[in-house]
C-alpha cells in the first residue's frame, strides 16, 4: 500500500471536474500533478486493479492538461517541439510525441491530438511544458497562439469499457479505431472521444470540453454501468509497470534520452524538417546511449509496499544504476520493478541485487513488457 500521509485541500491547487465525484465514490489517496490533484487509490492499488480486470474504470485524469497551438505555423510548431514525423497524423487521429530538449532529454511526453490542419493539443504529463511551448514560439518567432484550453480527460477502462462506451454515446464507438478520435456534443457536453488510454486494456479517453459538466458526465456513465461492474480506479502503477509503459518523472526525466528508455522508434532522424534535439539525437544513435530502463523480477515473498523513491542497483557489489518503480503483480505472481542501469550491464538474464531501506532483494532482468496489448 502507499505510505502516505495526511494531504490538506487547499485552494492553491486546482481541482478537476471530476473531483467531487472521486469523493462521492471513495478516493481514498491523492497526489498533486500539474498543480491538480489526482486520486491515487480508492479502496487501494491491488483492489483497484482487479476491479478493472473484471468490469470497466472511471479515471479522473483531469490533472493531464492540454497545449494548445493554433495558427498559421501551428504544424511547423507541433513538428519543431518533438521527434516524431508528425506529417504521419491526420486530423482526427492522436500520435504519441514527446517534448525533448537541445540535449535530447525528456522535458514532457504528451499525446498529440492533431484537431485540424492548423489546431494540435498536447496532452500533458506531469510539468510546466505550456511556458515551454510558448518560450519556444516566442524565441524562434512562430506565429501561432498557444493556451490552455477547457479541456480535462476522463479515463473509460476495462474489458466493459467499450460496452459502456458504446451504451452511453452509440454504436459508432465499436468503429473508433485505436489512437483516432471523433469531437461531439451529447445531451450539451461537449467532448473529444478518443480510442486510447494509459494501460493495455481496453480504454477511451473522454476530453470534457466544459469544466462545470464534469460531475454530470461522470454520473451519466457511472448510472449506465450498473449492470457492467462499475468501479472508480485511478491510474494503476500494477497496470502500466504489466505493460511496460512509461511514467514522465517516475521511469525517466530529463537526463534520459529516447534511446535510454526504449522510445527510439519514434525518432525520425530522416525527416527533413528540423526538430529540438535532432543532432544530439543523432549523435547518441551514432555513438548508442549510455544507460537502458529493463525490467527485472525480485525473487521473494510477496511484496505489499511501494519504493518512495529510486532504490540502488548493484552488481558483484559495485552500484550500477537504480530501481525506479515496483509492484507485486497479481496476475504473473510476481515481484515486479524497473530498474535503468549502466549500458554494459542491461542485458536479460542478469542477476542483480537491489537496495531497499530495508534488506537486500536478490533479482533477475528481463526484457519489458510483460503484458503486450491485445
Amino acid at each position: 500500500m502507499f505510505k502516505t500521509s495526511k494531504l490538506v485541500f487547499s485552494p492553491r491547487v486546482r481541482k478537476s471536474p471530476y473531483f467531487d465525484s472521486t469523493m462521492k465514490y471513495g478516493a481514498q489517496a491523492f497526489t498533486v500533478y500539474n498543480h491538480m490533484y489526482l486520486p491515487i487509490a480508492f479502496e487501494g492499488p491491488e483492489e483497484d486493479y482487479k476491479k478493472l480486470l473484471n468490469g470497466v474504470q472511471l479515471w479522473d485524469v483531469g490533472c493531464e492538461r492540454q497545449v494548445e497551438i493554433k495558427g498559421p505555423d501551428a504544424e511547423a510548431l507541433s513538428q519543431f517541439l518533438t521527434p516524431r514525423n508528425i506529417k504521419k497524423c491526420s486530423k482526427g487521429q492522436a500520435m504519441y510525441a514527446p517534448f525533448l530538449d537541445f540535449k535530447g532529454g525528456f522535458i514532457n511526453d504528451p499525446v498529440m491530438l492533431k484537431i485540424d490542419e492548423d489546431h494540435y493539443w498536447f496532452s500533458l504529463a506531469d510539468g510546466d511544458s505550456l511556458l515551454w511551448a510558448q518560450g519556444i514560439a516566442a524565441g524562434y518567432n512562430f506565429d501561432v497562439e498557444i493556451i490552455e484550453p477547457d479541456v480535462s480527460p476522463l479515463q473509460v477502462q476495462g474489458p466493459n469499457s467499450t460496452q459502456l462506451m458504446a451504451k452511453v454515446f452509440g454504436d459508432w464507438i465499436h468503429e473508433l479505431g485505436f489512437y483516432k478520435f471523433k469531437e461531439l456534443t451529447h445531451e450539451g457536453i461537449p467532448m473529444v472521444i478518443a480510442r486510447m488510454g494509459y494501460s493495455r486494456e481496453r480504454c477511451y479517453e473522454i476530453f470534457l470540453q466544459d469544466h462545470s459538466k464534469g460531475d454530470e458526465l461522470w454520473e451519466m456513465l457511472w448510472q449506465e454501468g450498473q449492470d457492467l461492474n462499475i468501479s472508480a480506479g485511478t491510474p494503476n502503477v500494477i497496470l502500466r509497470l504489466e505493460a511496460g509503459i512509461l511514467s514522465y518523472l517516475g521511469d525517466m526525466d530529463r537526463t534520459n534520452n529516447p534511446y535510454e528508455v526504449g522510445l527510439d522508434w519514434m525518432i525520425d532522424l530522416d525527416q527533413e524538417d528540423d526538430f529540438i534535439g535532432k543532432e544530439a539525437l543523432r549523435e547518441i544513435n551514432l555513438k548508442g546511449p549510455k544507460n537502458k530502463l529493463m525490467g527485472a523480477e525480485i525473487h521473494s515473498d510477496r511484496m505489499t509496499v511501494f519504493n518512495s523513491e529510486p532504490w540502488p542497483v548493484l552488481i558483484d557489489g559495485k552500484k550500477v544504476g537504480s530501481m525506479n518503480a515496483l509492484v507485486y503483480s497479481p496476475r504473473l505472481d510476481k515481484n515486479i520493478c524497473y530498474t535503468i542501469l549502466d549500458i554494459d550491464h542491461a542485458n536479460s538474464g542478469t542477476n542483480i541485487v537491489i537496495c531497499s531501506p530495508d534488506k537486500e532483494l536478490k533479482a533477475t532482468l528481463v526484457d519489458l513488457p510483460w503484458f503486450k496489448r491485445n
